[in-house]
């Protein structure tokens, strides 16, 4: 029963932000930016707290930095699951976080879509059309240098089913560096995997504990071969990461 509750009360969240976001954009067109960002996470706090509470749903973030976060930098994260986005942008209040996202969640998901679309998230289509991706990253990278905002790219290129850390690919970092040089903060995510699917996310949702951890927070780089060396660190140490949980587990 609580799971049902729990899905109903998500479902009903995410058709109210929808509504709540569509009148916020076209009525309030001078706070467009500020408003989508704290709508984002307003939406995604109140979906989290009906997961937390109907059945046990958890967030665990912790951070092993020393520095103070700048209010621009690039997030690079493994990815496991689309729950990835909700909780990597919930994860971080006080920054605007935009993400490198697949183009068919344009459309479709309540809330989601709408502001994937106009919050100026990258969407890049799956079917490997080089020339608009590269777009989008660029409009991005652009984005990023006019205002405060985080994009985040999950550099394994698509979900891990079984939550192992796979191959990083540098494209997407390579072109938003290369446009806009930030800082680059590496965050480890666990628990994605247990609900990648809709099944799964039935059957596993209940007492789900979902892992958040910042790792490093690199200087900015925009030559090819030191971007490649920083993004060989991060996936290392996300996969150490990672590792050492399932170690933890067992």
């Amino acid at each position: 029963m609580g799971l049902l509750i729990a899905l109903l009360g998500i479902l009903f969240i995410a058709v109210f932000a929808d509504v709540h976001l569509r009148l916020s954009y076209y009525l309030d067109p001078y706070s467009r930016f500020s408003n989508l960002s704290r709508l984002q996470f307003e939406g995604l706090r109140n979906m989290l707290a009906v997961a937390k509470a109907y059945v046990g749903f958890k967030i665990i973030r912790d951070s092993r930095l020393k520095q103070k976060l700048p209010k621009r930098f690039l997030i690079i994260s493994n990815h496991q699951s689309l729950a990835d986005i909700a909780v990597l942008a919930y994860s971080f209040p006080r920054h605007n976080v935009r993400f490198v996202a697949k183009k068919e969640l344009k459309y479709g998901v309540p809330a989601i879509s709408f502001t994937l679309r106009k919050a100026e998230h990258a969407l890049v289509s799956r079917k490997g059309d080089f020339r608009a991706a590269r777009s989008e990253l660029l409009r991005l990278a652009r984005l990023a240098s006019r205002q405060p905002i985080c994009p985040t790219v999950f550099p394994e290129g698509t979900r891990s089913k079984s939550g192992k850390v796979n191959r990083f690919h540098s494209a997407a970092v390579r072109t938003i560096l290369g446009r806009c040089p930030m800082p680059a903060l590496s965050v480890a995510v666990d628990g994605g995997y247990r609900i990648s699917r809709l099944m799964d996310l039935i059957r596993n949702i209940r007492g789900c504990k979902y892992r958040v951890r910042l790792l490093s927070l690199y200087p900015p780089v925009w030559e090819r071969r030191r971007i490649q060396e920083m993004l060989e660190k991060a996936h290392d140490e996300i996969k150490r990461q990672v590792e050492e949980w399932r170690r933890n587990e067992n």
